[in-house]
């Protein structure tokens, strides 16, 4: 299943978590000041309503006529719009008031007595409507207030904050950048290593600096493990290596003494002459199984151990077949090349890609009814080399145990079917890798068995 980068959840992480803190404060500031400031405007203005009332009281006391300057400069100073109403009718009104400002429910409440008042709106426009009972007089006043000004500047606010919520996510998504890279660039390191590591780079380290503890104690703990599985792999090496060439020695002794009673084979008894073609037979898996312990000794040494040479891709396969069939005395397969391949060469270590050659044909012969073909041919800037044989072909589950060291599928019990040591195509995997290779096995078209090699062919100047 396709999972995100670590990276990118982090980055996501980072900016979601900045967006939520950053709108969660600018809501909490913008409702915050949203209550004080028109709470303590309309306080302010519920003040001055009944002092500007106490004014008109003591106007309608004394002087009447004077009433309509008053409310003109009640409105100048106050920015408001103030209306007198007496007995149900409006004695007098400042300029801009209109009666229909104001609310049904204040006028009962206000002509009940008891002081009023309520934000509504008006076309789009906030009022702020106070109304104040004269009893004294038998007048109410009604003084109405434009809160467009507080609007005007809460949405100025609410701006203000969006744009502070944006900068904030976009630096909380720089952080996440910042700090997803950090920590990121360390797993990034341990993973190429790896990669090298497994291609065969056995002396890959991670540089050990001034890192954070935690990214020090785990470069530290990689070198240590690369540096232990490397130790166990050359003692394991030396070891099989150190058996193959103690062996060597009684091999070669009876192998002799064999060659010697072959000689005398017709002196011997009946049951002699079997007693001696099994042990010849198995002298011989013996010396093909030391020989393979050999070479993945020195296989497992190490890519030190290559000797690279760049060499014609054609040519080097028909060495490789022609050598094969002379030193197993068996019939050179037909070698089929696809398209000009004059020019294809490859890097190669030119003893084992001879050995993967021989064992594969080697490998047809015993389990395959013979090589059939081998077909060199270029896709997509590699070399393919194609092994066919005449055999029965490889169950499908088998395919890729094969190249497992000394596996030799279903008739691995069944000594009168096959005569193997199991390592013959582990060397091959392991010689085929170490040329930066790749080998499958499958189908061919004839209906026997398929080794298909991709190894990257070598541009020119290398």
């Amino acid at each position: 299943m396709h999972r995100r980068s670590l990276r990118l959840r982090l980055l996501i992480t980072f900016g979601l978590g900045a967006l939520v803190l950053s709108s969660l404060f600018a809501s909490l500031t913008y409702f915050g000041v949203q209550r004080v400031l028109v709470s303590d405007r309309q306080h302010t203005d519920e003040r001055d309503s009944f002092v500007n009332a106490a004014l008109i009281r003591n106007t309608l006391y004394t002087s009447p006529p004077a009433l309509p300057s008053l409310l003109n400069s009640i409105e100048q100073a106050t920015a408001s719009n103030v209306l007198v109403r007496t007995h149900s009718q409006w004695l007098s009104r400042s300029r801009g008031a209109v009666a229909a400002d104001v609310p049904t429910g204040i006028l009962h409440t206000v002509d009940s007595g008891a002081a009023a008042e309520q934000t509504i709106n008006v076309n789009g426009h906030l009022l702020f409507v106070v109304g104040v009972p004269i009893p004294a007089v038998e007048t109410t006043v009604y003084e109405i207030f434009q809160l467009d000004p507080l609007e005007h500047t809460l949405r100025n606010l609410l701006e203000l904050l969006g744009v502070g919520a944006l900068a904030t996510t976009l630096i909380g998504i720089g952080g996440g950048l910042w700090a997803s890279r950090r920590a990121v660039r360390p797993l990034e390191r341990v993973s190429a290593a790896a990669a090298l590591i497994a291609e065969g780079e056995l002396t890959t380290r991670l540089a050990v600096g001034q890192a954070d503890r935690e990214v020090q104690q785990l470069t530290e703990s990689f070198n240590t493990m690369v540096s232990q599985l490397v130790d166990r792999m050359e003692r394991d090496a030396r070891f099989a290596s150190d058996v193959s060439h103690e062996l060597r020695s009684p091999l070669t002794t009876l192998t002799t003494t064999a060659s010697v009673l072959q000689q005398h084979r017709d002196e011997l008894n009946p049951a002699a002459r079997e007693s001696l073609d099994l042990l010849t037979a198995d002298l011989s898996i013996f010396r093909v199984l030391v020989e393979d312990l050999l070479e993945i000794a020195r296989s497992d040494a190490g890519a030190s151990a290559l000797v690279i040479e760049t060499v014609g891709a054609v040519e080097l396969v028909r060495q490789s077949v022609r050598s094969a069939a002379l030193h197993h005395s068996l019939d050179e397969p037909l070698i089929l090349v696809e398209g000009d391949l004059d020019d294809a060469k490859v890097s190669v270590d030119r003893r084992r890609f001879e050995r993967v050659v021989t064992n594969l044909i080697v490998n047809a012969h015993q389990y395959g009814g013979d090589a059939v073909a081998v077909r060199v041919g270029v896709a997509g800037g590699s070399l393919v080399l194609d092994v066919d044989d005449a055999g029965p072909g490889i169950p499908e589950d088998e395919r890729e145990q094969i190249f497992a060291r000394f596996f030799r599928g279903r008739a691995a019990h069944d000594r009168s079917s096959t005569r193997g040591t199991g390592l013959g195509l582990a060397l091959v995997r392991d010689h085929v890798t170490s040329f930066r290779g790749a080998i499958t096995a499958g189908v061919s078209p004839e209906g026997g068995s398929r080794f298909e090699i991709v190894l990257p062919l070598s541009k020119e100047g290398e």
